[in-house]
């Protein structure tokens, strides 16, 4: 199957990109990025290639880079609970599937996977249970990349999740930051809004539903003009309180956080965008 038009990159181009930030990546690390490139191309059986306008593998490494530079940080630091190797491919699995929701199976043509937005944390769950035991992963290590996927749910309560330690909670608050800081400092998180709106769009259409966050969007101008409000009155208070601070684990010695600092250099922009439009 050809893959979805608009992929930016090629398999080499993005492990080339995960170990430009990586020091260490594992053999498995390597497969397991093989492995989502495929999935999300369409060349995995029982799965089309992923037809949602943001959520598509370019969002997956994005946050999966910011997973990474985490996991390299809290080991730099010697932070305590300590994660051992096999610890870091847990979560690694996790963050490459933890949109892997999106993906229609074979056979289902109707509207684009966008359409289980509300579900797709679930059905990103059931397809690392069915797909990752071919890398080794146990069911107690099945169940805790389950349940940092489910971490990344934006209506998550991590206290509600089941972690059975603190080690469990920091792999699921690693992968629930990442996810949200490799989104909204993406060099193209601006122009890619469109795309969110219209998979917010068919979600709210398929579902039915018209009072979740996304229903309440009736344009892209919406959108554009409440990202501000997004960040600052639900990321941040996401960030320190459900994942207690840790994208502060980025911020280095001067005070800088790229991250934070690239999130808002994102928001004036799509201020702007916001300002033209309404000009019209």
């Amino acid at each position: 199957m050809l893959p979805v038009p608009g992929y930016q990159l090629s398999y080499e181009a993005a492990l080339l990109t995960v170990e430009g930030r990586q020091k260490a990546l594992s053999p498995l690390g390597r497969k397991l990025i093989e492995f989502a490139f495929r999935l999300f191309q369409g060349q995995i059986e029982g799965y089309q290639a992923c037809d949602a306008a943001f959520h598509d593998f370019d969002h997956t490494l994005q946050a999966t880079i910011a997973v990474l530079e985490l996991l390299e940080a809290h080991n730099e630091k010697q932070l305590i609970p300590r994660l051992s190797d096999r610890d870091r491919e847990i979560a690694l699995a996790a963050v490459l599937l933890h949109d892997s929701g999106y993906l229609k199976k074979s056979g289902d043509y109707e509207g684009s996977g966008a359409k289980y937005t509300t579900i797709h944390v679930g059905r990103s769950c059931l397809l690392a249970w069915d797909l990752l035991p071919q890398f080794g992963f146990q069911p107690d290590e099945l169940r805790q990349i389950q349940y940092a996927i489910c971490a990344t749910s934006t209506t998550a309560e991590m206290a509600r999740i089941g972690f059975r330690d603190q080690r469990e909670w920091l792999i699921g608050a690693l992968v629930g930051t990442g996810d949200m800081l490799g989104q909204m400092a993406a060099d193209d998180y601006p122009e890619r809004l469109g795309g969110l709106y219209l998979e917010f769009r068919e979600a709210s259409k398929f579902s039915r539903f018209r009072e979740t966050k996304f229903a309440a969007y009736r344009n892209l101008f919406d959108l554009l003009h409440g990202t501000e409000k997004f960040f600052s009155g639900y990321v941040i208070g996401v960030l320190e309180e459900e994942w207690h601070g840790l994208y502060s684990l980025l911020t280095d010695q001067n005070g800088h956080n790229r991250y934070l600092e690239r999130i808002q250099a994102n928001i004036n922009r799509v201020n702007s965008m916001a300002r033209t439009f309404s000009e019209r």
